[in-house]
């Protein structure tokens, strides 16, 4: 038995004569600090069921296409484009709004809105704005506004709702100078234009409060008290005035005796305590963790305060757990015993919402019951990190354990918050650096993030530098790590430099200073390519034989652009199928939501089978490609602007991808000559280890794909060709 060094060395020599023993490559893996006896001889694994390659002399200069698809600019796909606004109309005008919204994503709107009158804009638009779609509400309710005299009575409420959308996107800007007009407009000749005046009013009187302005809130008060609409609404007028009334108290006595708890179970059965407040430093999160008993459901309304500013907070998206250290309180209060006290409440700012966190700084909680009780709960503010952690929490909240999209503006709030968060991180400095250089121009560059585990760097480096022995004519690569994950700096600092010395393969490296998650991370490698073309690839894949990568090339040169981008044949490492191309499909057997959205699937995924040699000779048009081994061209990746980091952490990234590399042009294809194993996700074997979070954020991840992409889906579903094409 031999030392440990010189066992992974002995074994790294045995490999790098025959790298295709994957046994072998996960002992180095899974027993890194364990001895390995020197091999005498070249170790006797079971060769993989892997379909040979076709000898390079056999490769023809010129590949087919296998086509599946009617191309997107055909007059085919004009038809079923055509056609499905027609369907989506009808839907409309047989107010069937839900099934529509169901189906409708941004690409499709503006052709729909054409086909529509005003008032089956509004009420679509309004029927989105309910459900919290204001993405589709605003261009909807807009598209009505633009309409003008030709929108009758719908005019005014059209230009409210567009408005209130606005604010919920946080573009506070626009949407107040909209509000204002329509305060002005309450003489016009629609009767309906005082009543939406009068509802301008009350949410500018919002928007005075949450700006600090309790002097112009205090005008549009005793405006709308006065308005004879007043009365129909009292309960949303007296809550201005109970804030406003409140503020004054506040600003005459001192906050700082105000207690943390209330006690009311003897009047009414309410006792509710706030345990903490935190918020981000950059004021974006707010979370407010607690407890409340209140067994006659008394609870009407909370209101943050923050010196003048006051927030309406939605006790819609608060959530609620067990606390069996509260049985003696609920008993008090008559509540039932698993009745679900405690409470967690957070919310996302966007742009010029957000208020940066004072040092010292309390906050409030302004609290109103059904019985007409009203009460302060103070809190000095914790700072709150704002990171993958604390976003996927607020997921948490926003989506049912049963997968139901409970808060669809909660998940926009969130991306939205996720994808400014990485921006930020991007604009900190990364360090790269070169380990050897290239006898030329690199003709490929390879990204490869690095998350949780770091080990398949050397495998690969291993491969590589034995394939360009044996391939001495092989294109030179320009291989860039990016470790995007910061507690494993110290290792990967020591793993690169074993790497350069132990292999002598020129590769590159970049320490993100932050996480940025999948897009994040293989953007910011991509910035480094300098080659034309660009090979995604995840760390856990490895080619199958030596010509899998210049065979992609080489098939890439000769079809871009009509080939926008190319996978490859993906194996387990049995043998089996993992990847040949990726499907929509929707799983209607799926809890909640997720039965009825489009999600990525892998035909003959576990299936081991071959494909005969023509049918490894033609380029299959496929629906969509993973990322896991993903070749583009270096200029057509960022002019798309690479992956998209809306989406959380990872997952549906590079099918929405691939959807922004087909409307630029040209299609999406798989080589099955090229044929790569892939440890499927054992590179983040170290991520998430709550099932069923992870859970949660690839269905809030399947929810933003399908907001983005589902009319689209439908399109290319039936614009399948009835037989394959050369």
């Amino acid at each position: 038995m031999t030392s440990t060094a010189g066992s992974r060395e002995a074994l790294q020599r045995s490999l790098l004569a025959n790298p295709h023993q994957p046994d072998l490559w996960r002992r180095l893996s899974g027993q890194p600090d364990e001895p390995i006896a020197e091999p005498s001889s070249p170790a006797v694994v079971p060769t993989l069921p892997v379909a040979e390659p076709v000898l390079e002399a056999q490769l023809p200069d010129s590949r087919g296409l296998q086509r599946h698809f009617e191309p997107l600019d055909g007059d085919a796909a004009a038809a079923v484009a055509a056609t499905q606004i027609q369907t989506l109309a009808t839907h409309v005008a047989a107010g069937c709004h839900g099934q529509v919204l169901a189906s409708l994503d941004l690409g499709t709107l503006l052709a729909l809105v054409e086909a529509l009158s005003p008032s089956e804009c509004y009420a679509l638009g309004h029927a989105a704005f309910v459900a919290q779609r204001h993405d589709l509400a605003g261009p909807l309710l807009q598209a009505t506004a633009d309409a003008g005299p030709a929108a009758g009575d719908l005019l005014p409420w059209a230009e409210l709702f567009a408005a209130r959308s606005a604010l919920a996107l946080g573009q506070r800007g626009p949407a107040a100078d909209l509000l204002a007009a329509l305060t002005q407009r309450d003489d016009a000749p629609h009767p309906t234009a005082a009543e939406a005046a009068f509802h301008a009013q009350l949410s500018l009187a919002w928007f005075d409060l949450e700006n600090g302005q309790r002097d112009a809130a205090a005008a549009r008060l005793d405006w709308l008290q006065a308005s004879p609409f007043c009365s129909a609404h009292g309960a949303e007028v007296e809550l201005v005035a109970r804030v406003l009334s409140t503020l004054g108290w506040l600003h005459d006595n001192p906050r700082g005796q105000l207690p943390h708890v209330v006690d009311k179970a003897a009047e009414c059965g309410f006792v509710a305590a706030i345990d903490s407040i935190g918020l981000s430093p950059c004021g974006t999160l707010l979370r407010i963790d607690g407890w409340i008993v209140d067994a006659s459901r008394q609870l009407s309304e909370i209101c943050l305060i923050r010196g003048a500013c006051v927030h309406r907070l939605d006790l819609g998206a608060a959530s609620y757990f067990s606390r069996p250290d509260l049985r003696d309180v609920q008993q008090r209060c008559g509540s039932p015993a698993d009745h679900d006290a405690g409470l967690r409440l957070s919310r996302l700012f966007i742009a010029d919402e957000r208020s940066p966190l004072q040092a010292g700084e309390a906050a409030e909680l302004f609290v109103v019951l059904h019985n007409g009780d009203q009460f302060c709960l103070r809190q000095l503010l914790q700072s709150l990190p704002l990171g993958t952690e604390q976003l996927k929490q607020v997921l948490n909240d926003a989506i049912s354990d049963r997968c139901v999209l409970r808060s669809p503006a909660a998940l926009a709030r969130v991306r939205d918050a996720w994808y400014d968060e990485v921006q930020q991180r991007l604009s900190e400095p990364a360090e790269h650096q070169c380990h050897g250089l290239l006898d030329g121009a690199a003709g490929l560059s390879v990204v490869v993030p690095l998350y949780g585990r770091i080990d398949f760097m050397e495998y690969q480096l291993n491969w590589f530098n034995a394939w360009r022995r044996r391939r001495p004519d092989a294109p030179q690569l320009q291989l860039i790590y990016v470790l995007d994950d910061p507690s494993l700096e110290a290792d990967f600092r020591a793993l690169s430099k074993r790497c350069q010395t132990l292999y002598r393969m020129p590769f590159e490296t970049v320490i993100n200073p932050r996480n940025l998650g999948f897009a994040g991370a293989n953007n910011r490698g991509a910035a480094f390519a300098t080659a034309p073309w660009l090979l995604l690839f995840n760390s856990d894949v490895l080619p199958a034989h030596d010509l899998s990568i210049e065979t992609m090339l080489k098939a890439m040169r000769q079809h871009h652009p009509a080939v926008a981008a190319l996978g490859a044949r993906l194996l387990f490492d049995n043998g089996a199928i993992q990847h040949v191309g990726m499907e929509f499909v929707k799983q209607e057997d799926l809890d909640g939501d997720l039965g009825h959205v489009w999600l990525n699937d892998h035909p003959l995924k576990g299936v081991n089978v071959g494909f005969s040699q023509a049918e490894r000779l033609q380029l299959r048009e496929v629906e969509s490609i993973t990322a896991a081994c993903l070749l583009v061209a270096t200029d057509h990746y960022r002019a798309v602007g690479g992956f998209d980091s809306h989406f959380i952490v990872g997952d549906f990234e590079d099918t929405d991808l691939c959807w922004k590399l087909r409307q630029s042009g040209g299609s999406l294809y798989v080589d099955l000559e090229a044929s790569f194993f892939h440890l499927e996700r054992q590179s983040v074997s170290l991520a998430d280890a709550s099932g069923l979070l992870r859970q949660k954020v690839v269905a809030a991840n399947a929810f933003t794909h399908h907001q983005r992409w589902c009319s689209a889906i439908d399109r290319l579903k039936h614009c399948r060709l009835g037989a394959t094409q050369s």
